[in-house]
């Protein structure tokens, strides 16, 4: 039998660990994959993997660990060094990179690294030194295996925590830069301010690896290799009879390997038993791990997730507030945490607006129906329904004869049994599809007379219970079910034809109209969403309920985004002023406004098609009504998309000062950590705004203002970029700063280019065009103590780029400046015969002061030799001239202007 560790995953051999892997097999492709990706002699892109307890973050670590050293590739490039004990005692940085020491002697089997840290810890007692000292004996060993390290961390941010300094941290980030040997792979619990945080030195520094709940299909496998394992491989099978069990163990543990290991034992151990019993002992197996994981909390944050986790439902951030007695701020705060901390999640119920919030893992409300409920009854009911709510009514079927059954078994006492039955029974009689319901309320009454009496009280709850309940049709329930099947899994053409089924029977069927509405507008098909709307909207009873009041707006909503695709714009104009009637824009809630800020938005879009820009205009500025700063992403998502388009139409209309202003404001309401979408939008809206200010050239002082302007719009636009966006978004930012950064060059702002090139090589370190125009920056100074920094920025520019003349020829001038006047010369000729079309004759920008310097320090024949080939005689006739007077050639008559310039540039080889 192969041995499990659920705490201990270190403790397993390869082979052992390999075996048990049976979930995260796509994810530990993602990582090798990105690991093959790593550019050779620069620095890392560093991973992070983020998940809560149990769910698989130390195992998928060792495993990743384990298939490099499997690969010949990978084993001949990386070594992996996991810190497999908890790093209590690391303080600061030296310890940081002694414990590697100890690791990495391990890791080899050699004591030599071990033995070099216990002599340094104990000769050095400056911390600085001995922190350099550590991390120069890790590069040692790198040089000499020609392997670089994958340091598995544990537990990072508790790590960073215990650093005496911020100053420790920024300090680690700094050697892992200049550092590509090293690549730091670490774990936490959830994200954390270190890496969360704009201020802090490792915000963004990771490539995040989340780790979410398995699925259905991972626990399946899970379950099947445990069985194996513990030879029992029976179980999987009579289990394919009771898979809703196992599903429901799923869903309640959230997915969490740990406890589903628990759950699958359990199953494996009683694969008959029931699963309310499941629940209970894996409940009392894992309370220390709940208590402990909510004792971890701040006393408000914990007073915030009591009230969630006594919550059967999803609730706004208004109810939490008034149940933990907080304000509406600080409950929004405390929520905040608990989301990121991985204790609570934001969710939207369908066709709601609002966020709502309940428990991360939905184990913790059984945890709390199980331990705090004031009666056993209502402990039992609260239980059920949890069940009911979280698994469906499908769902529940499977589960109520086995239940029967362990209740047979079970020797429960009376009164538990009476209220189990008596419970359940109302759940069975109100199914009236499941086939099986006259059989399990007569097998109900039956064991209430057999284990409690002929006369059991319970017996006439339980025919009570299925008293008076009147099906609906069957075929009328069955299609609506598998309408709203097909309407989930967004097919919706199977959907339509379902509900029109339905409105064949029953006419005046209200859900399957509005269903029906809704399936013909997703499908493209407006002209009958339209037809179908007006009858919904028309038997739709105009109550002045909120419920009511929402089902008229969404079908009016729906309609004008209808009439608007069609270009039927008087009709879309008609539905929206009466939706103006039904929603108020300074509500609080979000929903409607949202809606009808949308409608608004395709109104605008459809007029502007049209070629009625200003009218156009005017209903974009309606969606700003109805969108506030501080709404939910999906809805500033929409105004600020409405701004991006009405800028462009007011550029159009060459309004550009207006232009700029709705541009700043679609930026206005976005902010650096809402979702891609949102953010694109800011960064083209800057885009824009860059574009539109900058100016043809620099004169008076307000084109000089139009220039700043201009340059820092498109630096904002790195406050949006995130390291896992789309590569055509980062692309694209990267491209328009290191543009801002040669205009800037040519401006002779060499700062302001430095500024604009750095933020785009933090977000691609790979952009080698931006490492190019900050070594121009630098030259441009005419700093020489910075020379050897932009000569090791041109360099990076041609590792990336070999084959670019145009940074050869950088190079060369940079190089010549520094006097290295033979590799200057090669850069030179390099660019100058082997740039093919990219720097097409005559192009003699910065190519006078390499050549003069070269010919001053003695190469003056090479550089004829390079004037002749690269055909530089007629471009750069002065210096051609010159140099052949400085080889001793007579020179023909020349034009007076051209022998005064020959004669200055004569001057200059003999003054340097």
């Amino acid at each position: 039998m192969i041995r499990r560790r659920l705490y201990n995953p270190a403790q397993l051999t390869p082979d052992e660990l390999k075996a048990s892997f049976v979930a995260r097999g796509e994810t530990l492709a993602e990582m090798l994959r990105f690991l093959r990706e790593q550019p050779p002699g620069r620095p890392c892109q560093h991973m992070m993997l983020i998940g809560p307890r149990g769910m698989g973050k130390t195992t998928l670590g060792l495993r990743f660990l384990h298939a490099v050293e499997e690969s010949p590739e990978l084993a001949a490039i990386w070594r992996p060094i996991p810190f497999h004990e908890e790093s209590y005692g690391i303080g600061d940085l030296a310890d940081f990179w002694l414990a590697a020491l100890r690791h990495l002697s391990r890791a080899t089997d050699d004591p030599e690294w071990a033995d070099k840290a216990d002599a340094l810890a104990r000769d050095q007692r400056d911390q600085e030194r001995l922190a350099a000292y550590a991390l120069a004996a890790l590069s040692d060993h790198c040089r000499s295996s020609g392997r670089r390290l994958i340091l598995f961390v544990e537990n990072l941010d508790g790590i960073l925590h215990q650093f005496r300094n911020e100053r420790e941290a920024h300090a680690l980030r700094a050697s892992l830069i200049e550092r590509p040997e090293i690549l730091l792979l670490g774990s936490a619990n959830a994200v954390f301010d270190a890496i969360r945080n704009h201020a802090q030195p490792f915000y963004e520094f990771f490539r995040l690896v989340t780790l979410e709940g398995i699925g259905p299909e991972e626990t399946a496998r899970l379950l099947d290799t445990l069985a194996g394992q513990h030879g029992r491989p029976d179980v999987p099978q009579a289990l394919n009879l009771q898979r809703g069990r196992l599903e429901t163990l799923r869903r309640l543990t959230g997915g969490n390997p740990r406890l589903l290991v628990l759950a699958c034992r359990m199953l494996i151990e009683s694969p008959l038993g029931s699963a309310f019993e499941d629940l209970e002992q894996l409940i009392d197996e894992q309370t220390p791990y709940f208590k402990a994981r909510i004792e971890e909390l701040p006393i408000q944050a914990r007073k915030v997730f009591d009230c969630l986790a006594n919550g059967w439902t999803p609730m706004l951030a208004k109810e939490v507030a008034g149940a933990a007695k907080l304000t509406s701020s600080h409950a929004s705060a405390q929520l905040k945490q608990l989301v990121e901390r991985g204790y609570a999640q934001e969710i939207r119920l369908p066709g709601a607006k609002r966020t709502r919030y309940e428990v991360g893992d939905r184990f913790y409300n059984i945890y709390y129906v199980l331990r705090f409920s004031r009666t056993n009854r209502r402990r039992l009911e609260r239980l059920v329904a949890f069940l009911h709510d979280l698994f469906g009514t499908k769902g529940m079927r499977p589960m109520y004869p086995t239940f029967l059954e362990a209740l047979r078994q079970s020797g429960s006492h009376t009164k538990d049994l009476s209220e189990w039955l008596e419970i359940m029974a109302r759940y069975v009689a109100a199914d009236p599809d499941y086939q099986g319901r006259e059989d399990w309320r007569s097998g109900a009454l039956d064991l209430a007379r057999e284990l409690i009496g002929p006369n059991a009280p319970v017996a006439k709850r339980i025919e009570n219970a299925f008293v008076g309940q009147h099906p609906p049709p069957p075929l009328l329930a069955e299609l609506m079910q598998r309408g709203d099947d097909h309407f989930q899994a967004n097919q919706f053409t199977e959907a339509e034809e379902l509900f029109r089924q339905v409105l064949a029977i029953r006419p005046d069927n209200l859900p399957a109209c509005w269903k029906l509405g809704m399936s013909l507008f997703l499908s493209g098909k407006n002209k009958d969403a339209i037809v179908t709307l007006e009858k919904f909207l028309e038997r739709l009873s105009p109550i002045d309920s909120l419920a009511s009041r929402t089902l008229i707006v969404l079908g009016l909503v729906f309609k004008s985004i209808a009439c608007s695709r069609l270009g039927r714009l008087e009709a879309a104009a008609e539905d929206l002023e009466q939706v103006s009637g039904y929603v108020d824009p300074e509500a609080p809630e979000d929903d409607l406004r949202g809606f009808a800020a949308a409608a608004y938005n395709q109104y605008g879009r459809a007029l502007a098609n049209s070629d009625r820009l200003e009218e156009s205009i005017v209903a974009w500025r309606r969606v700003t009504q109805h969108v506030r700063p501080d709404d939910s992403s999906e809805v500033r998502c929409i105004v600020a998309h409405a701004l991006l388009a009405m800028g462009e139409v007011l550029s159009k209309l060459e309004q550009p000062a207006d232009a700029i202003g709705a541009w700043e404001q679609a930026t206005a309401y976005v902010r650096t950590e809402d979702p891609v979408e949102l953010r694109s939008v800011a960064i083209h809206a800057l885009a824009n705004t860059c574009n539109a200010m900058f100016p043809v050239e620099v004169g008076p002082d307000p084109t000089i203002d139009s220039y700043e302007g201009s340059n820092a719009a498109g630096e904002l636009m790195a406050e949006y970029v995130r390291p896992h966006d789309p590569t055509k978004l980062r692309d694209y930012v990267t491209g328009l700063l290191s543009h801002i950064g040669m205009l800037r060059n040519v401006f002779g702002d060499f700062g302001g280019a430095e500024v604009a090139c750095k933020k785009s090589t933090d977000i691609d370190p790979s952009h080698a065009e931006s490492w190019r125009v900050r070594a121009e920056a630098i030259l441009g100074q005419e700093d020489d103590a910075r020379l050897s920094e932009a000569e090791d920025y041109a360099r990076r520019a041609l590792d990336l780029t070999p084959k670019s003349a145009i940074a050869a020829r950088t190079m060369a001038e940079i190089l010549a400046r520094l006097e290295k006047w033979t590799e200057s010369l090669n850069w030179l000729e390099k660019s100058l015969l082997d740039s093919g079309d990219e720097l097409p004759q005559p192009s003699t920008r910065g190519l006078a002061e390499p050549l003069i310097h070269a010919v001053a320090a003695g190469h003056g024949k090479r550089v004829k030799k390079l004037m002749e080939e690269a055909r530089l005689a007629k471009p750069m006739e002065p210096l051609w001239h010159a140099v052949r007077a400085e080889l001793g050639e007579e020179l023909e008559p020349l034009p007076a202007e051209i022998m005064d310039t020959v004669t200055e540039i004569r001057n200059r080889f003999s003054n340097e």
